[in-house]
Order: structure tokens, then sequence, then C-alpha cells
């Protein structure tokens, strides 16, 4: 697993193996950079289901401010750790141990900024992307103009809303059995 673009592209991130982590692939996730643009520049990025931290880390790469990383995991917070000592960015990353989505509410309470782009990529098919969506819009974790990308799979039971509150789905692309839905937020902060 490599970081696909930036400024460290090509560096190796460290993975955990098994059933209940599963990283984004490199080209699922150079193919979500081609949409999003190669520049995130000065963006505020929050990863939910971190995993390895690696869409997190990608954004970095490619300019942005900071990132929060939150997975509810003891073996995948160590694996995040790891991966942005491996890249350097330690000092422009926070880490967040909590269960999803309830514990967003921690987030706002550690006075994070709003964020600019956000990434959810929880276990397929548990029900976990729309109370997600939902908590980030209640406690409006979100900036204006922001956006999100949701992973799933394309046999999971877990459909992307169309539209909730401010957020339009824009765009879904499929990557054999992954499927990735681009959000966009047009609602003032």
């Amino acid at each position: 697993m490599r970081i696909t673009g930036g400024m460290i592209r090509g560096r190796r991130l460290a993975k955990i193996k098994g059933v209940t982590i599963r990283p984004t692939s490199d080209i699922v996730r150079g193919s979500i950079f081609d949409i999003l643009g190669q520049t995130l520049t000065n963006l505020r990025i929050l990863d939910l289901f971190s995993g390895t931290g690696s869409l997190g880390i990608e954004s970095l790469s490619r300019g942005a401010k900071n990132a929060v990383f939150v997975d509810n995991s003891h073996r995948a917070v160590a694996i995040i750790k790891n991966n942005l000592t491996i890249c350097g960015y330690d000092g422009l990353s926070t880490i967040i141990r909590e269960k999803l989505p309830n514990g967003l509410s921690h987030i706002q309470d550690l006075g994070c900024d709003q964020f600019d782009l956000v990434f959810i990529d929880p276990p397929y098919g548990k029900g976990y992307i729309r109370p997600t969506i939902h908590k980030l819009i209640d406690i409006k974790l979100l900036a204006k103009d922001s956006r999100i990308v949701v992973e799933s799979s394309k046999n999971a039971n877990d459909p992307f809303p169309i539209n909730l509150y401010s957020l339009q789905l824009k765009i879904t692309k499929s990557y054999g059995s992954t499927v990735i839905g681009f959000y966009s937020n047009h609602e003032e902060s």
C-alpha cells in the first residue's frame, strides 16, 4: 500500500491484515483523488473509520492543513500512529479512538474546527453511513462548501442517501465491488 500522489508519493504505508480492517486500495484511492483534485491545500480533513489512515495521510501528502483520524480499534489506532510517523505527519494530525457515529460528539468537545473534507469508510453493510452523515450535520462539523466521500460495497445493504439537508450526492463511481459516493455541502456554517 503506497501513497499515490503529493509530496510523499510512493511512500509505503504499514497495513493491518485481518478481516476487521479493510484498507482502501491504491487504485481506488488514486481514483478518489483524481475526482477530488490533486491539490488539497489548507483543507481540514476528517478521516472516519480510519483503518490504516491512508485516506487522511494521502490528503496530507496533497497539502491538507491537518487531519483528524477516528477509529474504534486499538490495532487501527496503533497503525495510524505508525503510518503518520513513517510519513512525518505526526504534528499535523490528531488520532481519536471512539466508536462511531456517536463518538463524533467527542471531536466537537475537543474544539476541532469544522472540516472541509470528510472520508467515511465504515464496515460494509452495517448501516453506519446515514447515521454518521446525520451526526456530522447535527453537531455542525461540516464547513461551508465541504465535501464527503463515502465508501461502501455494491453488495452491502447500506445505500447512499441521495440528499440529506444541505448535502447532495453528486457522483458515484464503482471499482470492482467497491462503490464510492461523493457529496457536496452547500449550506453556510
